[in-house]
């Protein structure tokens, strides 16, 4: 072996023998001193979250369907489950069925807890069935650029929109209207306006509907929103004071079903801040860079 070859073979063996004692040690040590620390800040940012309580927070999106009602069924059983305090349904739709949207209309006036409506992002709608969900909702909430309305009726047939009876489509009008009416007014807000948005197809933006009094709040972001309703007195059949200072947002997917139970959607938790996962990895990564840093370096044989 050549006088170089043996320089290189002598400082691979020495650098070794330095892993395998205390460079092995101080590696074993800053990633234990890491991963407590993880687990401690997890263990009280988990704390935290119990004693001041978590808002539900899920997307509701597309067409209003069957599968949009499972979706939303299965979320506020879900949340009830969890305890959670109130639920924040982000709306964003075009419209859909009517059977569907009564359905879901029944789930969200029925759940335990209140449940929180709010058409967003920017860019958001909640047309013709939309706006049914967003007027049954505890609180009516919008995004700044957003719009609602536009739930006159149609027929839908095989191949699309079908003309019927004149009779006929004014007993589904009035009866579309009553419906609308019926829920405005049951949570004071502008049922002249709900039914214009039925016989008209009126739509108005979200500035509007809140100077119109069909919606409550218009916040830029879910934060905003919960800041907006602490002390916010809820009007219908859950009548009550929302506290929601400090309450952390925890996102949700309905559509995602759990391993144990297809019917249940998954944990699959996002929390808006860096987990015990996240934790854990950058200790470890820190720890990896500190002994690629610190370690000392074998002595020069040459």
């Amino acid at each position: 072996m050549s006088e170089l070859g043996a320089q290189v073979e002598a400082s691979f063996s020495d650098d070794r023998k330095w892993l395998t004692g205390n460079g092995r040690r101080l590696f074993i040590t800053l990633l234990t001193l890491f991963a407590t620390l993880a687990v401690s800040a997890s263990l009280a940012e988990n704390g935290k979250a119990q004693s001041e309580g978590f808002a539900y927070s899920f997307a509701l999106e597309g067409e209003i369907d069957l599968t949009r009602q499972r979706e939303l069924e299965r979320a506020l059983e879900d949340a009830a489950t969890k305890r959670a305090r109130l639920v924040i349904v982000r709306l964003d739709t075009p419209g859909g069925d009517l059977d569907a949207t009564r359905e879901m209309v029944s789930a969200l006036l029925a759940a335990p807890l209140p449940v929180v409506v709010y058409v967003a992002p920017d860019g958001a709608r909640a047309a013709s069935a939309g706006m049914f969900l967003t007027v049954a909702g505890d609180v009516a909430a919008m995004a700044p650029q957003t719009n609602i309305g536009s739930a006159s009726p149609i027929v839908i047939g095989p191949q699309g929109p079908i003309e019927v009876d004149r009779v006929l489509y004014r007993k589904l009008l009035n009866d579309t209207v009553a419906y609308a009416r019926a829920l405005a007014e049951g949570h004071d807000r502008n049922a002249d306006l709900a039914e214009r948005m039925v016989r008209e197809a009126t739509n108005v933006t979200a500035g509007g509907a809140r100077r119109a009094g069909l919606v409550d709040v218009v916040a830029g972001s879910e934060a905003a929103l919960l800041e907006r309703l602490d002390g916010f007195r809820v009007k219908g059949g859950k009548g009550q004071v929302l506290s929601t200072a400090g309450l952390q947002i925890v996102r949700f997917d309905p559509s995602a079903s759990s391993d144990e139970d297809p019917d249940l959607p998954g944990d699959g938790a996002l929390v808006l801040g860096v987990g015990l996962p996240g934790l854990i990895a950058i200790g470890m990564f820190a720890a990896v860079i500190a002994f690629l840093v610190l370690r000392p370096r074998p002595p020069d044989t040459r």
